[in-house]
């Protein structure tokens, strides 16, 4: 999969993000367990991992 890297959502299903969509990683409200992952329109996903893990995911993509 070029340009998509598989995450987990906090209840644990899978979910594939492609990295070059992605505008921006956030902290979730949640605590460090969870990132936000945000679009180009304001949507986002959040997804299993503290920042430094899903920004390295996704640099890596």
């Amino acid at each position: 999969m070029n340009g998509y890297v598989e995450f987990e959502t906090p209840e644990g299903d899978p979910i594939a993000v492609n990295a070059d969509r992605v505008n921006f990683v956030r902290r979730y409200r949640g605590g460090n367990d969870a990132s936000a992952v945000n679009f180009e329109k304001g949507n986002y996903v959040v997804v299993k991992g503290n920042l430094i893990e899903v920004m390295q995911a996704l640099a890596q993509a």
